[in-house]
């Protein structure tokens, strides 16, 4: 019975895949998948195959960016785990494509654009991919010269070394896809077990120890727990109420069960936070009110014969909460150096992809190891 609800799950998954496909096509939107198509198509990375011919990534799997993996205390611009540096001063992140026909960020274009903004501007606008709930923000950093003497090789013709202060933080080139490997804590089976430690429908495991979930797939948070079966395992847990993240250890038994229900899949990634919710809500409501103080102010025609009374209430717009990409979008737009096209609201917004999985006690692990990553701190 299980394996007929799975197959089915599976096929209505793929019927709901080429819905978006289509919907998208028809709209001439570049990414398939919402929860990357806050990214602006200014940011997707461009290069030119064997035969000369320019291509746009706009595969989920082969978006990439630099995600921040460690930050300074005094550096609050970015969020480690979820944050994605996708664009600097507005220009995709600069690749190469190294001897195995994999594509990896170019450290030294990087530098190269430091070095000459912190002799100039003195900042650096980062355009910034967030995994909670898929939302793409600006931020900017201030540069700062560094004083010190370095040692430089006179034998290059170009010296790309960083002549700028740290910026706080260390990155890895990562794909943006690996921000939905999380793990929803749906309901609580055995509290003998769980203990009040997860938190039923606003908790989401997005790692352990040793990254040993890092590759994502539906059976591997399983197979982990299969593979420390009385041995104690420390959880990453984010909250989606509170916003934060949290240790979270495990004495396993021999059952290695963490006493909850666990989803997997399109319907079980991390949402918008609320409170950036609020502020995009509070922003069209600044909007809406300014419409209409600008429609009050005009001075309204008299006829002679007879004058129009309108009132004010019948003046105001009502407001009505937009979707996701109109958020979204909006936002965008009142960047103060950005100009993005506006996503259409259409049937999209109204679909509901269907659950990949709830998770169960399963044997195999369906997770596919990614391309090799460079490492950079």
């Amino acid at each position: 019975m299980f394996g007929f609800a799975k197959k089915l799950v599976k096929n209505l998954e793929q019927s709901v895949n080429e819905t978006i496909n289509t919907i998208n096509t028809r709209n001439n939107t570049a990414i398939s998948d919402q929860y990357f198509q806050s990214i602006p198509e200014h940011l997707l990375i461009r290069y030119y195959d064997s035969t000369n011919n320019l291509k746009v990534i706009t595969n989920v799997d082969q978006l990439y960016g630099l995600r921040v993996l460690q930050t300074d205390t005094y550096q609050l611009q970015l969020t480690t785990f979820f944050d994605y540096i996708i664009g600097i001063n507005d220009q995709p992140i600069p690749v190469v494509f190294n001897e195995y026909g994999y594509m990896v960020v170019d450290y030294n274009a990087i530098y190269k654009i430091l070095n000459e903004l912190v002799l100039g501007e003195k900042e650096v606008k980062l355009n910034v991919w967030s995994g909670k709930g898929g939302f793409y923000r600006e931020e900017y950093v201030t540069l700062e010269p560094n004083s010190e003497v370095q040692e430089i090789d006179i034998s290059s013709d170009e010296n790309n070394n960083p002549i700028f202060l740290s910026l706080g933080f260390k990155v890895q080139w990562q794909p943006l896809i690996a921000a939905t490997y999380v793990y929803h804590i749906l309901s609580i089976q055995d509290n003998n077990i769980n203990k009040n430690r997860l938190v039923a429908n606003t908790d989401y495991i997005i790692g352990c120890q040793q990254g040993l979930l890092c590759t994502g797939g539906e059976k591997l948070l399983y197979n982990i727990l299969q593979s420390k079966q009385n041995q104690e395992i420390e959880l990453y847990v984010y909250n989606s109420d509170h916003d934060v993240v949290r240790n979270v250890l495990f004495q396993l038994d021999d059952r290695a069960k963490l006493g909850c229900n666990v989803g997997y899949g399109y319907l079980h990634r991390i949402p918008i936070p609320k409170e950036v919710q609020q502020k995009m809500l509070d922003e069209l409501n600044n909007q809406e009110d300014i419409k209409s103080e600008n429609i009050l102010s005009i001075p309204l025609q008299q006829d002679n014969k007879s004058s129009i009374q309108v009132s004010e209430d019948d003046l105001k717009t009502e407001f009505k909460p937009l979707s996701f990409e109109q958020q979204i979008s909006n936002a965008n737009n009142r960047k103060k150096h950005h100009d993005s096209k506006k996503l259409d609201s259409s049937l999209l917004s109204q679909l509901q992809e269907p659950e990949e999985t709830v998770y169960k006690t399963e044997e195999e692990n369906a997770s596919i190891p990614p391309p090799p990553i460079i490492n950079k701190g």
